[in-house]
């Protein structure tokens, strides 16, 4: 079961700096990665588990600093801020921030609501294989993500119970009647987010309290996009996988319902992945809580590109090859898998004390891998991305070239499609990786590529 220590660290030194009066989260004092952080009236500082992606250079207040998940500390009552100070609150709650929430939300319902009607096709055409592996991609997954929602929950409320702040019963129920039964974790905390940003504007409470809620923001952020990029490498990317895969290996005999439901299923995941780790990217920065480490909006469109053109030909080149050598694709994907989490576990991280969490976290990386970077270690990154990416593209260049050679479709339109798109992307995300660390990047000037 994934654990709070998920990225963010932030906290304690936040709440000590409302103590002091002073912010010292302002400081680049970080000591490694983080956890998932408990409520606003819990000071915890474990470590992460999974760092902003880049490529850091000799500064000292790269990604390589930034921690994920402690940010929701108790509210220290210190009236001499205000809320409108943009050194104390540099992100407050605004209206592009409520349209975000709103959009993962209908992201998020799209997804799966695609996914289920077509589902729902495979069973009316008593395609039975297809319908069984596409409805388990869908429950098993979720099943997985709304229990780790209700394990936050939980500690949460345990903490919850020793501290002066208590939530009602109502909303308790609430947040795990919709999380389990209804598989609805993630609207839960979009929708949370939302009523804490509000709250946070309300100029009919106190400073304290609004402060309080300001923190609850930045905290909800985070695990709203937690839970989403886990929703997107558990569900939404094996589901591409799979009906790629299909679409490779059985006849056409779809019906008109099928051929408009399985692309619109197709681009709901495609959609998913990709928002999930721009989300991700953007929640993990505002944690950082200042202003210098906020990812800009030309940012955050670089980032979507160069992160869309690094997951969408791993997964095409992955289901082409399955579809094209079965059983070998499946072995050498294991070894992948395997090998990336041997090489996360060599890199001497201190976020566990137990060997069985250790393993689990070095399990769950690998898995990650398999699609795209993700940063684990605190420290300079550039040669662990060399690493990754002169392995993947090594990877994807071979699966290119195997599949091109072997595959029965080259008369037909996927094969141009796939010759033309796979290099494209490839190429374009190199060109928009460099643009962002040289230009967009928030520590672009302290970036060095030579």
């Amino acid at each position: 079961m994934v654990s709070r220590k998920f990225p963010y660290d932030r906290r304690g030194k936040y709440e000590a700096g409302d103590e002091n009066g002073d912010n010292t989260e302002g400081q680049d004092d970080v000591d490694g990665p983080h956890c998932r952080q408990p409520k606003p009236y819990i000071i915890d500082t474990n470590s992460p588990l999974i760092l902003v992606d880049g490529i850091d250079g000799s500064g000292s207040t790269l990604d390589k600093d930034i921690n994920e998940d402690n940010l929701k500390r108790s509210c220290r009552n210190n009236s001499s801020f205000e809320y409108s100070s943009s050194e104390k609150y540099p992100f407050p709650f605004r209206c592009i921030d409520l349209l975000a929430a709103v959009l993962s939300i209908v992201f998020f319902l799209f997804d799966v609501i695609s996914d289920v009607v077509l589902a729902e096709e495979y069973y009316r055409f008593q395609r039975w294989i297809p319908f069984v592996f596409t409805i388990s991609f869908i429950i098993i997954p979720h099943l997985v993500l709304n229990a780790i929602n209700i394990s936050w929950y939980c500690n949460d409320y345990s903490k919850e119970e020793k501290s002066e702040k208590h939530t009602k019963k109502l909303v308790w129920f609430l947040r795990g009647f919709f999380s389990l039964p209804f598989m609805l974790g993630p609207v839960v905390r979009n929708v949370e987010y939302m009523h804490y940003g509000f709250k946070s504007k309300s100029r009919s409470l106190s400073e304290s309290e609004r402060r309080y809620f300001y923190k609850m923001v930045l905290c909800e952020n985070a695990d709203a996009a937690m839970l989403r990029m886990i929703e997107a490498f558990l569900e939404s990317a094996p589901q591409l996988v799979l009906q790629i895969y299909i679409i490779m290996t059985e006849a056409n005999t779809d019906g008109l319902m099928m051929q408009i439901v399985r692309p619109a299923a197709m681009i709901g995941s495609g959609i998913g992945v990709s928002w999930s780790l721009v989300s991700y990217q953007k929640a993990l920065r505002l944690s950082y809580n200042r202003k210098e480490r906020k990812l800009s909006l030309l940012g955050v469109i670089f980032y979507y590109i160069w992160k869309s053109c690094e997951v969408a030909p791993r997964i095409i080149l992955l289901s082409l090859s399955a579809a094209q050598f079965g059983y070998h694709m499946l072995v050498a994907t294991c070894i992948h898998w395997i090998l990336m989490s041997l090489w996360v576990g060599r890199q001497n991280q201190e976020m566990y004390d137990k060997m069985r969490d250790k393993i689990v976290h070095y399990i769950v990386i690998g898995y990650v891998l398999i699609f795209c970077f993700q940063n684990v270690q605190k420290g300079k990154t550039r040669y662990r991305t060399m690493f990754y990416y002169f392995v993947t593209f090594v990877e994807n260049v071979i699966m290119l070239t195997l599949w091109t050679y072997f595959t029965h479709h080259k008369r037909e339109w996927v094969y141009l499609a796939v010759i033309v798109s796979v290099p494209s992307c490839m190429v374009i995300q190199i060109i928009v990786q460099i643009l962002y660390y040289k230009c967009v990047h928030p520590e672009h000037t302290n970036i060095w590529f030579c």
